[in-house]
């Protein structure tokens, strides 16, 4: 009888291209995802949180976002390259996850505003790595063609982002 052999010298097989393209481009969209699907709960959200008087109050929400996303990036670079792209996105993707969840159990505005900063900085991580995966794995025109691709993938997102957010919204609150 063998022994079985450790988890870490089992090779894996990599991805083909569209999969690869399709995993990039999906890594990317988590950002336009999370800044587009909570667009047509502004109405119901003015009103749960009293601010319907102000509304121009949620822009909040896209701002303390996008102020997460872009000081995560400036970390999670550098740190790519000490921890390793996997676990990296793996750390964001979980902050990501929190982030969802507090801003789904949010009692108050300011409480959703914190967990709107905590996505951005989680989401941050696949933007990031997404694109030292390509250049990781390309070089020149195959890194331009495959890069062009999950661009032309990742522009499709904030199209459907809001259409989702409204469907989530039809079936279920804010």
């Amino acid at each position: 009888m063998h022994a079985p052999t450790p988890p870490h010298t089992l090779s894996r097989r990599m991805p083909g291209m569209a999969e690869f393209v399709a995993i990039v481009a999906l890594m990317m969209g988590i950002t336009a995802y999370a800044v587009d699907n909570v667009l047509p709960a502004f109405p119901v959200l003015a009103v749960a949180f009293g601010v319907a008087d102000d509304p121009n109050r949620l822009q909040l929400l896209v701002y303390v976002y996008m102020a997460g996303f872009g000081l995560a990036q400036l970390i999670y670079g550098p740190l790519a390259d000490i921890a390793g792209r996997r676990r990296l996105f793996l750390v964001g993707l979980s902050i990501y996850t929190l982030g969802s969840l507090g801003a789904a159990l949010a009692p108050s505005l300011d409480w959703l505003l914190a967990a709107r900063f905590i996505q951005g900085l989680g989401a941050a991580a696949g933007r990031v790595l997404a694109v030292a995966i390509v250049r990781d794995r390309f070089s020149g025109r195959e890194m331009a063609r495959v890069m062009s691709f999950t661009m032309m993938v990742f522009i499709i997102v904030p199209v459907l982002a809001p259409a989702i957010g409204g469907l989530i919204l039809a079936v279920a609150p804010w």
